[in-house]
């Protein structure tokens, strides 16, 4: 006998395609796990439908019905009497964060964000990264947007206020902020667009170093150090310590004049003071010659009287050469300039100027003949470097004509000294006597004797420098032997 263990098949029932639950039989209560379902928190169940899914019985109320209308968009619909379990839910968020993220980077908007509220879609303001760094007198703030049209930047109530349109961290998007100062600034803003950043610098009003830039401790997310600009108090007392210095030494060059300024006025000064010793010594010698050529030996005795005055100003305005070589106008030695201007001074003041005697003499003549001949060589050429020009002739005249002429003049004017030796011993004149006890006369004889020593020293010293000049200027190169 067989005995065939078989057992009916039971009818399946629909379940809900949503929650997986048989439907409700009119008058049955609802399960308990379905209460407890229905109680449980979170957002609802979000998975992508099939195409020909079924919306669950008749006695089943499911929340919605997903439809795909397009890429990752979805329409809701349906009744609030069906409740995803706990898991479900879960997997429903770990689902939907990925795709927030996207559709908020896209800035798409969906039916389904809408549905899980305003915030979540809110238009959101934008702020660019800033970096800042300041100064005493200054505040610079670097804004990383690039490419950035109509920038709309104020100072009002000292809230810095910037907006633009540019592309940043979010892509090209609108970027704006506002910055409130720790101190007062001056409401003018000074910035400049370049192809990656927007540089803003403002002027504080009162120079001082501020401990930090906005008036809120707490520094806003998007405000950074911008450390290629960045100095510490120290460091930037120095920067405008040393920014005071170039200042002051601007206005110092400015007050000045610029080295060609400078260049340009001393060879003015040292043209205008060649050519009036020029025109001076120039006359003289004029005079001094037309004078003899008229009246002949006659016109050695009156020299003094007729030429003295011209003598005395030309000689008087040589002491300026002597300040200028000293004071480093011109590159001429002090030293020969100096033993030539006592030299003829002593000759022309005290040897023929105090002397009545002296004045009627002949050597008269011959000293002022050489001083004027040797000078109407040496001023012109003077002239001419002045202004950078080189006249051969009168450069060969300046470096040649001394060669006879000053020994020519320094032996006239020992014969004037010898000729005044006697004068001076007879009149007495700056002679003196020494006090007790020693009591001996000193005559001014005896000056002039160490004087002519003196003289004679001079002349090699000016020989000797006049020499290494046309050496300088004439001299032979020496041949090298190979």
């Amino acid at each position: 006998m067989l005995i065939f263990n078989h057992r009916p098949e039971k009818k399946r029932e629909a379940r809900c395609t949503c929650c997986f639950q048989l439907p409700r039989r009119p008058g049955q209560a609802e399960a308990p796990h379905a209460r407890r379902r229905s109680a449980l928190p979170g957002p609802a169940l979000l998975r992508p439908g099939r195409a020909g899914a079924k919306a669950g019985s008749p006695g089943c109320r499911p929340p919605w019905s997903p439809r795909r209308r397009g890429p990752l968009s979805w329409e809701l619909s349906g009744a609030a009497g069906c409740r995803p379990s706990g898991a479900r839910a879960f997997a429903a968020c770990v689902w939907l964060a990925p795709a927030a993220y996207y559709l908020r980077q896209r800035g798409a908007a969906s039916p389904v964000f809408r549905s899980l509220g305003p915030v979540a879609m809110e238009n959101q303001v934008l702020t660019p990264h800033v970096y800042w760094a300041q100064r005493h007198r200054e505040l610079y703030l670097r804004v990383e947007l690039s490419d950035v049209q109509n920038p709309a930047i104020s100072i009002t109530e000292n809230v810095l206020h910037f907006k633009a349109q540019g592309h940043g961290a979010k892509g090209d998007n609108v970027y704006e902020f506002h910055l409130e100062f720790l101190d007062l600034v001056k409401p003018e803003p000074v910035y400049k667009l370049t192809q990656r950043q927007v540089n803003i610098t403002v002027q504080k009003k009162v120079s001082q170093w501020w401990e930090r830039l906005t008036k809120q401790e707490k520094r806003p997310l998007f405000l950074a150090p911008d450390f290629d600009r960045w100095l510490d108090e120290s460091d930037a007392e120095m920067e405008l310590r040393a920014k005071e210095e170039e200042r002051l030494n601007k206005l110092r060059l400015e007050s000045q004049g610029s080295p060609e300024t400078l260049t340009s006025l001393k060879k003015g000064y040292l043209f205008m003071y060649n050519l009036v010793q020029f025109l001076g010594f120039s006359w003289i010698f004029v005079n001094m010659t037309v004078r003899f050529f008229i009246l002949g030996k006659e016109s050695f005795y009156d020299t003094f009287h007729t030429m003295a005055d011209m003598m005395y100003f030309c000689q008087m305005l040589s002491v300026v050469e002597t300040i200028n070589a000293a004071i480093g106008v011109t590159k001429s030695p002090v030293m020969p300039c100096l033993i030539q201007l006592l030299g003829r001074n002593f000759i022309l003041f005290i040897i023929f100027g105090t002397m009545e005697e002296m004045q009627n003499k002949a050597v008269v003549f011959f000293v002022f003949y050489t001083w004027s001949t040797v000078e109407i060589f040496r001023y012109p050429f003077y002239m001419l470097s002045c202004i950078d020009m080189d006249w051969k002739v009168l450069t060969w005249l300046r470096y040649t004509v001394w060669i006879p002429l000053y020994p020519l003049g320094c032996l006239a004017e020992a014969v004037s000294v010898i000729q005044s030796i006697p004068v001076f011993n007879e009149t007495g004149r700056f002679s003196f006597t020494l006090p007790y006890p020693v009591k001996i006369k000193v005559r001014f004889s005896f000056f002039l004797q160490i004087y002519l020593i003196i003289l004679f020293l001079g002349l090699y010293v000016n020989f000797r420098h006049l020499y290494k000049q046309r050496r300088r200027r004439y001299g032979q190169k020496k041949k090298k032997i190979h």
